[in-house]
């Protein structure tokens, strides 16, 4: 039996043991010899309620059209960035559209790369994914949706989206709503300095707290009913609501610049001293890793991992299993 396919065995077992679950396991490579080889056979044949694990594999996986109620679960990215992430080092990429469709209501989605999501349903859950180059978008009318602790470009609406969560989202480009969107909480997102929006969050009706916008020329929209308070922003303007102005991005983040050789993600922790530190409503953090629900790095999702494994060629015999593990609780 290869060491691929001994830890995700391993794993199962860890999952099961602690939550009682059923888990269907998909993977790719044939020779894992798992459940499926696509998340479009696994929804297919799943049961609402079930759990997916993705596991991480050498070759992009297909996108799918989901129509059950599923927790959708991948080994997090940039696993070679940061420490403790996974003994096996490969990620889970879906080069693909995931469509929530009509039967997906309720479901969740962590520890992926993903090309695109589209969310036509209501109570989704996105978090802990890298999304690639694209949006996290929604063409119908939902609401209760649940964005956070994602590393992405876009979130876009073009139908209404209300009464859900967009934090602790690491976002390259731009928060986006129609106008008719309303009664979201922003809170905790890092707008990067990679965009050029002059508006990178262009929202209504909508509480807008804790984030840092980098770049140098944007604002916050002031559109219709936003409450926007206790932000920091690069672009000059006078200090009210909590709200502070004209900040030096180098001073807020232990590696603005990128030159310190810190991870794609941890580069974006407050360093010592941080403008952001307790400048948040209530006097939280503001940025990622403050508020109720802190970025993870690398995504990793919340389950026990083994994030290190000395199996030698011999470890299954006669004898029974013989291998160390080292394994670290989820959060």
């Amino acid at each position: 039996m290869k060491k691929l396919s001994l830890l995700s065995l391993i794993f199962t077992f860890l999952y099961g043991m602690m939550y009682g679950q059923h888990l269907i396991r998909v993977n790719n490579n044939p020779a894992a010899d798992a459940d499926y080889l696509t998340l479009q056979a696994a929804n297919d044949n799943a049961s609402d309620g079930d759990t997916i694990y993705i596991e991480g594999s050498t070759t992009n996986y297909e996108g799918a059209d989901l129509s059950r109620k599923l927790t959708i679960i991948g080994p997090g990215y940039w696993l070679s960035e940061n420490d403790s992430t996974q003994a096996n080092g490969l990620e889970a990429i879906i080069y693909g559209n995931i469509n929530f469709n009509d039967g997906s209501a309720g479901s969740s989605f962590s520890g992926l790369t993903v090309h695109y999501f589209d969310i036509s349903v209501d109570n989704i859950t996105i978090s802990r994914c890298k999304i690639l180059n694209i949006y996290i978008s929604s063409i119908s009318d939902v609401e209760n949706i649940l964005i956070s602790q994602n590393y992405l470009d876009y979130i876009s609406s073009y139908g209404k989206i209300s009464n859900s969560i967009i934090s602790n989202n690491i976002v390259n480009y731009q928060i986006s709503t129609g106008v008719t969107s309303g009664a979201l909480q922003i809170t905790n997102n890092i707008i990067t300095a990679f965009g050029s929006y002059p508006d990178p969050i262009n929202v209504y009706s909508s509480t807008i707290t804790n984030n840092i916008i980098c770049y140098s020329n944007a604002q916050i929209s002031v559109n219709t009913g936003n409450t926007i308070t206790n932000n920091i922003l690069a672009v000059p303007g006078t200090d009210v609501n909590g709200n502070k102005y004209n900040i030096v991005m180098a001073d807020v983040f232990v590696d603005y610049s990128g030159s310190l050789d810190y991870s794609d993600d941890a580069k974006w922790k407050l360093k010592t001293g941080s403008p952001a530190i307790a400048a948040g409503v209530s006097g939280v953090d503001c940025g990622v890793f403050g508020g109720v629900a802190p970025y993870v790095l690398s995504g990793m999702p919340a389950l026990p991992h083994i994030y290190e494994a000395t199996i030698p060629a011999t470890a299954i015999s006669d004898e029974g299993l013989s291998c160390t593990l080292k394994v670290k609780s989820g959060k």
